[in-house]
């Protein structure tokens, strides 16, 4: 595999894992206004830590 294509592939992770974690906090929105503030805020814990490994995995672990 070319540096440029690792590269990419690397770019596209991070636009995919970036789209992943808008939908998991629109829904957990969704959850809060629409369904009960319990399950948002559960949604809203759920998505910081889900950030949160994101972070980890893409940033600081290499």
């Amino acid at each position: 595999m070319t540096p440029t294509t690792r590269r990419a592939l690397k770019v596209l992770a991070h636009v995919a894992a970036l789209a992943g974690l808008y939908l998991v906090f629109s829904f957990a929105l969704f959850l809060g206004l629409q369904v009960a503030p319990l399950y948002g805020n559960i949604g809203i814990a759920a998505t910081v830590a889900l950030a949160a490994l994101y972070v980890y995995v893409g940033f600081i672990r290499k």
